[in-house]
């Protein structure tokens, strides 16, 4: 878009002062005024002078800092709660913040971004909260995941290997070989005889095992076999928050 001299259209707002006796001076979107600021004060120019020089077109009167502490403010409150991802959130609220004072300190001067650059302050501090869950939440997970992945020494013997119809049943006992109470979960695969392809899988959790003692377990899967054989497919520790990883 082009201004009524032909030359591009220039957005009001404060610029350096083309005449050089102030800091900045005001650009009303077609000519200069004589308000001028200078060290964040404001003053009226008592010459009146109006420069005939025209203002960069590039944008120098906005206050991209304000913008991009907004813009990242939001996104570190959207992503610090995730784990793992938290690191990316801690890194957009530390730069919000920064840059939020930045744009605080520039909005001072030149009147623009003065709405952007509190916001992308308060968005960068709600952000850091977030991310502190988030640090949390990955703590959390990390040991969860490591409970899950790392079960107490155990002997699993399954007892009974049964079909009815398409539902099979398998029925066993777990031993605790740690030295600690341990939460179990027992993947059970349902074969046809002779084979190690698994036709169903079933996991199924036991809780609470005191050390050197041994707990029930049973589980059921509808089959598509007419003759089937059980094997423990794997032993994990407790699933990580109650979610079941596979079957």
């Amino acid at each position: 878009m082009n201004d009524s001299n032909g030359g591009p259209a220039i957005v009001a707002g404060w610029y350096p002062d083309p005449t050089a006796r102030f800091e900045l001076r005001y650009y009303n979107g077609a000519a200069w005024t004589a308000d001028v600021s200078t060290d964040g004060a404001r003053y009226i120019d008592p010459s009146g002078t109006s420069p005939s020089v025209r203002p960069p077109a590039d944008g120098a009167g906005r206050n991209g800092p304000a913008v991009a502490a907004m813009v990242l403010g939001i996104v570190s409150i959207g992503i610090g709660w995730l784990p793992f991802v938290v690191a990316l959130g801690i890194v957009a609220s530390l730069l919000a913040i920064v840059l939020g004072a930045v744009g605080r300190a520039r909005a001072k001067r030149t009147g623009t971004g003065s709405g952007y650059a509190p916001t992308g302050l308060i968005t960068g501090l709600v952000g850091a909260l977030v991310c502190v869950g988030g640090v949390l939440f990955t703590i959390a997970f990390v040991r969860e995941l490591d409970r899950y992945s790392n079960p107490a020494a155990n002997a699993v013997e399954i007892e009974q290997c049964s079909l009815e119809g398409s539902t099979a049943t398998a029925t066993g006992r777990i031993t605790n070989l740690g030295t600690k109470p341990a939460d179990f979960s027992i993947q059970i695969n349902f074969v046809r005889p002779g084979t190690d392809n698994p036709d169903r899988r079933a996991r199924v959790p036991v809780v609470d095992v005191p050390p050197g003692e041994s707990a029930p377990f049973s589980v059921t899967r509808a089959v598509s076999l007419d003759e089937i054989d059980c094997s423990v497919g794997r032993v994990d520790g407790p699933l990580p928050f109650g979610v079941e990883i596979d079957n």
